[in-house]
């Protein structure tokens, strides 16, 4: 389990990684400091990440993912702490990294619901952006129907549009602890991030739970889901 959990570390790492570097570089000469860039820039680092670690970890990369797989039994429960702990700290570590190589005193990559939406309705708009992501992990990850080759691309162009869509209300998480990393390397400069990160991490969750037990209705024959990963 040691490499399934250094994997979740890397993977997490290279989803958060991607995208606030981007931020970081594109207030550069000549960077890309766009909503299409941002969304392009995690969606294709999901999928690098899953073509390069989902054989080993089943590339979860996000906790609220792993808590989807395991209300929906595709994942046990004694592994869900220990996968949490590697995709925070994974998060944790690229955000700080980040600020290490372009300099402190800014903040990058950070979330923040825009100013004319609610508590609630930033809740709303992850938890369905986060309901469409998992709807498709779960179908791609776990069910025998779906094809090998597929998950990377399907999964990764489901961040690009979720990214589109709701980049310009939340920023477009999906993912608490693509959220938690920029939020810390952002102190001391703003806490605002921080004090937002609740939508962060309850939009996201909801939508996985709902977006896993829904998929497990609609699946039909038991018989065709898998563990994701398999054989644990």
């Amino acid at each position: 389990m040691k490499r399934r959990y250094l994997a979740e570390f890397i993977g997490t790492f290279g989803i958060v990684f991607a995208p606030v570097a981007l931020s970081a570089s594109g207030r550069m000469t000549g960077g890309d400091s766009t909503l299409a860039g941002s969304a392009w820039a995690s969606g294709l680092a999901v999928l690098g990440m899953i073509y390069a670690l989902g054989h080993i970890s089943a590339a979860h990369f996000n906790p609220a993912v792993t808590l989807g797989f395991a209300s929906a039994g595709r994942f046990p429960w004694r592994y869900v702490f220990p996968y949490i702990i590697a995709q925070f700290a994974g998060g944790i570590v690229a955000a700080f990294i980040v600020v290490a190589l372009f300099g402190s005193g800014r903040a990058y990559g950070v979330h923040v619901p825009a100013a004319s939406l609610s508590p609630f309705a930033a809740v709303g708009v992850e938890t369905v952006l986060t309901f469409l992501l998992m709807l498709v992990i779960i179908a791609v990850a776990t069910d025998k129907r779906a094809h090998g080759a597929i998950p990377g691309i399907a999964i990764g162009l489901t961040v690009v549009f979720d990214v589109l869509i709701g980049g310009p209300a939340t920023g477009g998480s999906m993912n608490p602890a693509r959220s938690l990393g920029p939020a810390l390397a952002a102190l001391p400069t703003t806490i605002a991030p921080v004090a937002h990160w609740w939508i962060y991490a309850a939009g996201p969750v909801l939508g996985a739970l709902l977006g896993a037990q829904t998929y497990e209705a609609v699946r039909g024959n038991p018989e065709y889901g898998v563990n994701a990963p398999s054989g644990i």
